[in-house]
């Protein structure tokens, strides 16, 4: 037999002879009703356990009570997985970020059936559930984690067949009851759904283990890995002999075996974007049964073209000209380039990085990147792009690949607010991180509100430029200064605030207070200084020969004042032990004239 499995990992459901394998529950919802009166308890229509098998969002069998006036309701459903010619009709749809945290729940016999598997059609939204937890029991009481078990689709917006697959669990054969339950989180709107339709559970009579193994499902995690998954607990001899496992463009240096996984190591490493084709023979089950010989077909990782070695190329993948909507990209780019994160937010887990070809916004609701802070180097990420109203979002499907570094300094653009009002010129340097100069807020003193644009003053010329974007920076809810500064942010466009909607322009997102540092002027010696080490950890070296400084001054990013000493001669060492991780101003000055550098502290 020959499977495909495509990009990181998809479920196949391996085929038996239609004479094993006995259906023991159906739901096809079919008539099921919208909200605000859509059932909280179905019965198999059809199969061995029709009438009795159900499924539950009641508050029993295990299942969370679910709101049926504003967490459930029913839409069109999906040909996929259907019986008996059942056509199209309705689904069972879960809504709403306020079920976050809730469970639906099957319940049926197992008694005189082993090897269970459950498959169904099913769909999620964009802004809907996107990770089911699936747990099962024999009590309705005390359940167990599936923590390999995945329902969800690979894409939003379209249905598609998902299997769980519970062949390999001998607790669970010849039980008079079971009960599976699913978590669902990660909804971020009301009307954010997963649905699912046409729901079979299927089983093989009990009695002797006459039936061959075979594999449900192949993952290649990294390029030396792939991991085998079959239905049912293997014999370790046979499943540990690295020559029952043919690579066409490698070689199987070892197999391990952990119950019915199977982890398998490559070398050499496997080409990212190219199809591998994997033979797969002799592998034996406790029971002595040998399976079929199974021919796999998979990529790894993401097909070439879609590979980015910078975030230029990377920008390049999706036109964003057009300001008017969110259109979003589903195809997974890898971007193998070294970044560097310049801004961080908790909400949605937003983060820009940036190269020295560009800069892009990081959209991670679901924490995939994991936690990063700002002036972390990285590299290898997976995600899909979004135009977000003429903002292009990058976000991730898979944790990043490579940590490099901390505190890589970032050096932002320098530009002036006439720049900032120029389209042309944002555009093509959009995301990245920027600076305006000796400039005012001109509704200084008022609460900073968040989604809320500010003006911007620079040598008398204005413009409503400076936007609370970063929903919990640290100024959001204080009052705005009101000194000369010099402003740091990322550039951020957008034709879309909230549900309101502006006139499309760029904008300077500031990420914390330090980002409105006090402007301190800074004259022609500034390159007379030369410092070292950068970054520094404990004593700081200072150069300098264009002017008799008398003082040397460190300043924090806000402006303030940390360390002031008397300069010791035009070579001298200032210790800065004391000071806390991040970015400082060192200054010289003879009263009249000053220079001034930064360097960064670790």
């Amino acid at each position: 037999m020959k499977k495909i499995f495509t990009l990181i990992a998809l479920i196949c459901m391996a085929l038996v002879g239609a004479a094993q394998t006995v259906n023991l529950a159906y739901f096809p919802f079919t008539g099921n009703t919208a909200a605000p009166s859509t059932p909280t308890s179905y019965l198999a229509t059809a199969g061995e356990q029709t009438g009795t098998a159900g499924i539950y969002v009641d508050g029993t069998h295990g299942s969370s009570a679910w709101a049926q006036a504003s967490e459930l309701t029913s839409n069109n459903g999906s040909t996929i997985n259907a019986m008996d010619g059942v056509g199209s009709d309705k689904d069972l749809a879960m809504i709403n970020q306020s079920a976050n945290g809730k469970a639906f729940a099957f319940h049926f016999s197992s008694t005189g059936y082993q090897n269970i598997v459950v498959t169904m059609a099913a769909r999620r939204t964009v802004t809907g559930f996107n990770t089911g937890a699936w747990e099962y029991s024999t009590d309705g009481t005390t359940f167990t984690a599936l923590p390999d078990a995945n329902t969800m689709p690979t894409a939003a917006g379209t249905y598609e067949l998902v299997t769980l697959d519970l062949s390999g669990i001998a607790a669970l054969n010849d039980q008079a009851n079971v009960y599976l339950r699913c978590t669902l989180t990660g909804a971020t709107s009301d009307n954010g759904s997963y649905r699912i339709d046409n729901v079979q559970v299927n089983a093989l009579p009990s009695g002797p283990d006459v039936y061959a193994p075979y594999i449900t499902n192949v993952n290649p995690t990294n390029a030396t890995t792939v991991v085998l998954t079959f239905n049912e607990a293997l014999n370790a001899t046979t499943a540990e002999t690295a020559s029952n496992y043919v690579l066409n463009d490698g070689t199987i240096s070892q197999a391990a075996l952990n119950g019915n996984v199977v982890t398998l190591t490559v070398a050499p490493a496997m080409t990212e974007g190219l199809e591998h084709t994997l033979i797969v023979s002799n592998v034996t089950d406790v029971a002595g049964n040998a399976m079929d010989q199974d021919t796999l077909t998979f990529t790894y990782g993401v097909e070439q073209q879609y590979v980015c070695a910078t975030i230029a190329e990377l920008r390049s993948k999706l036109d964003f000209t057009d300001n008017s909507g969110n259109v979003v990209d589903n195809t997974t780019y890898k971007l193998t380039g070294e970044v560097v994160v310049t801004a961080v937010a908790a909400y949605n887990n937003q983060k820009v990085i940036q190269d020295a070809t560009g800069a892009i916004l990081i959209f991670d609701p679901n924490g995939t990147l994991g936690t990063l802070s700002i002036g972390d180097k990285i590299s290898g990420i997976y995600g899909t792009l979004t135009n977000y109203y003429g903002f292009l979002e990058f976000k991730p499907t898979a944790a990043y690949e490579n940590f490099i570094s901390v505190f890589e300094d970032v050096t932002p653009l320098v530009i002036t607010i006439d720049q900032l009002n120029d389209a042309s010129f944002m555009m093509g340097h959009q995301a990245e991180l920027i600076q305006l100069n000796d400039v005012t807020l001109n509704e200084a003193g008022n609460t900073c509100a968040v989604l809320t644009p500010y003006g911007i003053t620079q040598n008398g010329t204005s413009a409503n430029a400076f936007f609370a974007y970063f929903q919990d920076a640290e100024y959001i809810g204080n009052a705005l200064p009101s000194y000369n500064m010099d402003l740091v942010g990322f550039n951020f466009a957008t034709s879309k605030i909230g549900s309101s909607y502006l006139d499309f322009r760029y904008y300077i997102i500031p990420r914390n207070n330090g980002d409105f540092a006090e402007h301190v002027g800074i004259s022609e010696y500034d390159q007379a200084i030369q410092i070292f080490p950068n970054p520094v950890e404990n004593t700081l070296h200072l150069s300098f020969n264009a002017f008799n400084a008398t003082t040397v001054q460190i300043f924090d990013i806000t402006g303030k004042m940390i360390m002031s000493q008397a300069v010791e001669g035009q070579v001298m060492s200032v210790n800065v032990d004391q000071l806390t991780t991040g970015t400082y101003f060192v200054r010289l000055t003879d009263g009249h004239d000053a220079a001034i550098t930064k360097f960064v502290k670790r």
